[in-house]
């Protein structure tokens, strides 16, 4: 659902529709970083380094999301951001799932 915001978002030209897609963004981060805590002390005696792992690229998503907001907004956006979006979210879902295991 995240990704299918941040593309909806990302690709419309009427800033109302980029910046209530990146408020409801704002809203799956809570539920991102509250799960990523309880995982991450569920699991972290098993598998430490993919729990490190996994945090450090799920902050690096939320960091390079608001960039991706910030710049559409001032119309510099470059749509490398967008795709560099869409390659590491499924990276960093993989990688959670690694840690439940």
């Amino acid at each position: 659902m995240l990704l299918v915001n941040y593309i909806w978002g990302l690709t419309r030209s009427i800033k109302k529709h980029v910046i209530d897609s990146m408020m409801i963004a704002r809203l799956f981060y809570w539920v991102i970083v509250i799960s990523q805590v309880v995982i991450a002390l569920r699991s972290f005696h098993r598998h430490p380094l993919l729990v490190i792992v996994g945090a450090l690229i799920t902050l690096g998503v939320i960091a390079l999301t608001e960039t991706a907001y910030g710049r559409k907004e001032d119309v510099n956006y470059s749509p490398k951001l967008l795709w560099l979006l869409i390659v590491a979210v499924p990276i960093a879902i993989y990688i959670q799932t690694l840690v439940n295991y």
